[in-house]
């Protein structure tokens, strides 16, 4: 219950920023085409809703298990050492997002004064994803290795 409101939030969201990507670019290839005239903040507020979409998106899709798996190695060793590959791998992953977040929440408070240059809203906004997006991929990894040890195929990872 809790991953599917949570999948549902991510995914909304991710439209939502996405949909918001789409109109501000049409709108300002229009009036720069039509009215040669150009909105001044669509390139720094693209990017930096870019920057959430990769993050949530990098969440759904360890979620799903649709990061990109390498097997040609894994596929040849016993069951037991592909689960215990594949548990080692999961720890390396955790260990780099619980560094990103560490990370992402130190550099935060210095963000709070930076503003946009076109647009004023803080950085703290923008660089907050970085912290986001890491835990929640954390999160949506923690069932995927509750079910590796119980030596089920998580649902992402049926067609390797």
């Amino acid at each position: 219950m809790f991953f599917r409101l949570l999948s549902r939030l991510i995914e909304s969201l991710v439209v939502l920023i996405a949909g918001i990507i789409v109109a501000i670019v049409t709108a300002e290839v229009t009036l720069r085409y039509l009215f040669s005239h150009s909105m001044i903040f669509t390139e720094e507020l693209s990017r930096y809703l870019m920057v959430w979409i990769v993050f949530l998106g990098s969440a759904l899709a360890i979620r799903d298990g649709s990061h990109i798996h390498i097997q040609i190695l894994v596929k040849r060793l016993s069951p037991r050492m592909q689960q215990i590959v594949k548990l080692a791998a999961y720890a390396l992953i955790i260990a780099f997002l619980v560094f990103i977040t560490v990370e992402g929440l130190k550099i935060l408070p210095r963000q709070l004064q930076q503003m946009c240059i076109t647009i004023d809203i803080s950085l703290f906004y923008f660089y907050l994803a970085i912290p986001v997006g890491s835990i929640l991929m954390i999160i949506f990894l923690l069932p995927i290795i509750r079910q590796t040890l119980a030596g089920k195929s998580p649902v992402g990872n049926k067609k390797e």
